[in-house]
């Protein structure tokens, strides 16, 4: 029998947005603070996408520490800055200023003491709250399953919840996905993983413990000389306790005293965009992590009387689809200093990209090479998929060398970009042919720069120690 799918509603906006991560809430804010009608589209029932349904509240590469002046700075604004002055004003999240950089609890390596790390419920109350200011037409538990485009143009979104099926009509569309998806659906062109094999950078199931003593296990740390226990794990694996294919511990404390985020599973083989590797890597993940608690519990010093708070509800994924793009970011580009004239954000993060195959490896650590430039800077141009006008993919799915994404692909700089395709779309608007290559790159700098966003070295800013 021949299933025909039925409409159940149509709506009608200026832009779309889908994905409720970090991304598509500063997209989605700013194109709605700027005057447009906007729909958010969510599969879940939060907002913050990895940082709050993967339980990794780490706002990464956003801050950056200046050691001549002991102060950190901001080099992610707009978005970001408020999310940190908000939450700090409720205390929920912890003043970079309390850290002790020598002794630092919520740090494996000294890219993470330059992070925002909050209260993952107060986030979701916080983001909630920023969409409701906006009027923004919010809709969790909705996937998009089909879109409809006609030559160059998108012309409409279908998505599936609980009320039915309903038709998405828009000017302009955000893919904040991360994987893609719309982009995908679309028939735009992207690649999938490294060149050679299409592989991708392993997958994570976050484990959260309680009742962790951090004073002795930073003890521990100092014992070892290594944060990271690669020789005591060596010893646990020689001993037949450790059969895990990683071999690097993973502990930071979170924003409440005692309780850990544990990043040390890494699943590999796992595509996020195969809905059975999905499946599979949530089975076997919630297994390693019990088995790996057990480890924690016996052999590492501040575990001994630590409980499991939860297991992720979602696994954690570093790399699916790129798009391609106008213009395709390189790592050579960033090494040579390579000047862009259509930045629109930057990412003060290092190059964190596991290996495929080698889960505790990271291909650029050790390089000698420096970014030329301070920061990765990020052209306007690498969100537009080529072959369409009316689509915009801010995140980790924009055209870069798959090394690129390791700056590039967490929270700060995904707000970054966020921010400028939601102000991007605010301009498009107003234009009479809706192409987000029309938008003048000068005007969108100035519209980001009026907005308290941050687009060079120029406008990074102190963080206040008191507010």
């Amino acid at each position: 029998m021949q299933h025909i799918l039925e409409i159940d509603e149509i709506k009608k906006y200026d832009l779309v947005v889908c994905g409720g991560g970090f991304t598509g809430v500063a997209c989605a804010y700013y194109a709605a603070k700027s005057g447009l009608s906007v729909a958010l589209v969510e599969s879940r029932g939060a907002l913050g996408g990895v940082g709050t349904t993967c339980n990794v509240p780490f706002l990464l590469g956003g801050i950056d520490y200046e050691k001549d002046s002991a102060k950190y700075r901001f080099v992610v604004g707009g978005l970001f800055k408020k999310l940190y002055y908000d939450l700090r004003k409720s205390d929920d999240c912890v003043n970079v200023y309390d850290i002790d950089r020598e002794r630092n609890p919520h740090a494996w390596f000294s890219g993470l003491a330059n992070a925002i790390i909050y209260n993952v419920e107060k986030m979701k109350i916080l983001l909630d709250s920023y969409i409701k200011e906006q009027n923004i037409d919010l809709m969790y538990f909705t996937k998009v399953i089909d879109v409809k485009r006609t030559d160059r143009i998108v012309d409409y979104v279908v998505c599936a919840n609980k009320s039915g099926n309903i038709v998405l009509e828009a000017s302009c569309f955000a893919d904040c996905t991360g994987d893609g998806d719309i982009a995908a659906l679309a028939g735009c062109d992207y690649v999938l993983g490294r060149d050679e094999d299409s592989l991708m950078a392993p997958a994570s199931l976050i484990m959260t413990v309680d009742n962790v003593d951090t004073e002795k296990y930073l003890d521990c740390i100092v014992k070892n000389n290594s944060p990271r226990f690669r020789k005591k794990i060596e010893d646990l694996r020689q001993k037949g306790i450790w059969n895990f294919p990683y071999d690097i511990l993973i502990s930071a404390e979170l924003k409440r005293k005692r309780l850990h985020m544990i990043n040390t599973i890494r699943q590999v083989g796992i595509d996020g965009t195969n809905n059975d590797d999905l499946t599979e890597g949530m089975i076997q993940g919630r297994k390693e992590n019990i088995e790996l608690f057990k480890i924690l519990k016996e052999h590492f010093d501040g575990f001994e009387n630590a409980e499991i708070e939860s297991v992720s509800e979602m696994i954690g994924i570093r790399e699916t689809r790129r798009i391609i793009g106008d213009i395709t970011l390189t790592l050579s580009d960033l090494f040579e200093g390579k000047k862009y004239t259509d930045i629109i954000s930057l990412s003060s993060y290092s190059f964190d990209l596991p290996d495929p195959k080698k889960p505790s490896y990271q291909p650029l650590h050790g390089d000698k090479r420096v970014i030329k430039n301070n920061y990765t800077e990020i052209p306007y141009r690498c969100l537009i998929p080529k072959g369409i006008n009316n689509l915009i993919c801010p995140g980790r799915s924009i055209s870069v060398e798959r090394d690129v994404l390791g700056p590039i692909r967490v929270m700060g700089p995904c707000i970054g970009m966020g921010q400028a395709a939601g102000l991007a779309s605010s301009i498009l608007i107003s234009c009479s042919e809706k192409n987000y290559r029309k938008v003048d790159e000068s005007e969108l700098q100035n519209l980001l720069r009026k907005n308290d966003c941050i687009i060079d070295s120029d406008d990074i800013c102190i963080i206040e120690e008191t507010i």
